[in-house]
């Protein structure tokens, strides 16, 4: 009889205790309808206080006295940037919630401040209430700006949905999250970071800006950015035409690889990126046919021009390692990199590099008389 009474007594003590966790989660836990559900965010360098963020904040307009707002903009300055974040909402009753944000804007000021950048990357990066795949945008202008922006159209996690995951788009293909960010850095890498633009026609993807060191050295104009796009594995995805006489013919890629060699010549270390794709040529009616050779050879002349042009703004321009050739060079050949960098201290950016790019176009006899 006792053994029964004791083992009751256990039990009944286990239920109050998981009884008394569930009543502390309950009395502690905000209402669905206090909180404040941070969807985007901007963070810009306040003009008049030294050294202090000034934080946008985007979140959904639940219920209030304003039905026919889309969306609560709230705003908040201060030099720690939980504190702008947190305190941005202190006119509201809300609880301000960051596990849903899906964008961060960040502005100009803050991409050419070295220090500020790297505390709020850091910053967001401790928070493990903030997502790991949030999606990090740049702007040439204030990022406070993007997130007050109205459009007609969409908003701007309507235009993240739509407009920035379209294969076609080669910001696409560039995009950042915060841990592919962190880890650019963290690695020394060139970091490419897409543009977001706001004007008539609603939010615009166009562009990239160029990090090293946490800091902006440069902006990619919307043909660069295609343009580097030819070192990405899935620049397959791109629209890609060429112009023959007075032609517009356009190729669809279905095969695509690019990669990174090395190699000494005279005592010299040489970079080669190598291109191949294959690809259909779209039917065209009007047009003639077109030697297939010649068509091949117009492709290659276009992509060497295109990735020309984007090396001499990264690495004579900006005077950034763009490519990220150290890293391929460190990763795949380490004699050649200890040699040449660690100590014969080469400078990566005056390093020449070859192209090998491999064309095969087919369908080219389906194109219209």
């Amino acid at each position: 009889m006792e053994k029964i009474l004791r083992r009751c007594q256990r039990r009944i003590g286990v239920l109050a205790c998981l009884c008394a966790i569930f009543l502390i989660g309950c009395w502690d836990s905000s209402e669905l309808s206090n909180r404040g559900f941070v969807t985007a965010i901007s963070i810009d360098i306040d003009q008049d206080v030294s050294d202090a963020y000034s934080v946008t904040l985007e979140m959904p307009q639940i219920s209030g006295d304003e039905p026919d707002k889309g969306k609560d903009i709230k705003t908040g300055v201060h030099r720690s940037l939980n504190n702008a974040i947190y305190s941005s909402n202190s006119s509201s009753e809300r609880d301000i919630f960051l596990g849903h944000m899906k964008a961060l804007v960040c502005g100009e000021g803050l991409l050419k401040d070295r220090e500020l950048f790297k505390h709020a990357m850091d910053t967001l990066i401790r928070d493990r209430s903030v997502s790991r795949t949030l999606l990090v945008l740049a702007t040439p202008g204030e990022g406070a700006d993007i997130i007050d922006f109205e459009s007609k159209d969409e908003s701007l996690i309507g235009a993240y949905i739509s407009n920035f995951f379209k294969k076609r788009n080669p910001s696409t293909l560039h995009r950042q999250t915060l841990d592919s960010l962190a880890k650019y850095f963290a690695e020394g890498q060139t970091a490419i970071i897409p543009r977001i633009e706001a004007g008539d026609e609603g939010f615009t993807f166009s562009g990239a800006a160029v990090m090293s060191d946490y800091t902006l050295r440069g902006w990619l104009d919307e043909y660069e950015l295609r343009a580097l796009s030819w070192l990405h594995d899935n620049a397959k995805h791109l629209e890609f035409s060429i112009e023959h006489e007075e032609y517009v013919l356009s190729i669809k890629i279905n095969k695509y690889k690019s990669e990174f060699d090395f190699f000494e010549l005279d005592e010299r270390l040489y970079a080669k990126i190598k291109i191949a794709l294959t690809g259909d040529l779209e039917e065209a009616p009007g047009t003639k046919n077109i030697d297939k050779c010649l068509l091949q050879r117009i492709t290659e002349d276009s992509i060497r021009n295109d990735i020309e042009r984007v090396h001499e703004a990264l690495y004579v321009r900006m005077g950034v390692d763009g490519f990220n050739i150290s890293r391929e060079l460190e990763k795949k050949r380490p004699n050649l990199h200890r040699r040449h960098i660690e100590i014969g201290g080469i400078d990566i950016l005056d390093m020449p590099f070859v192209l090998e790019i491999d064309v095969m176009i087919s369908g080219t006899g389906s194109i219209a008389e």
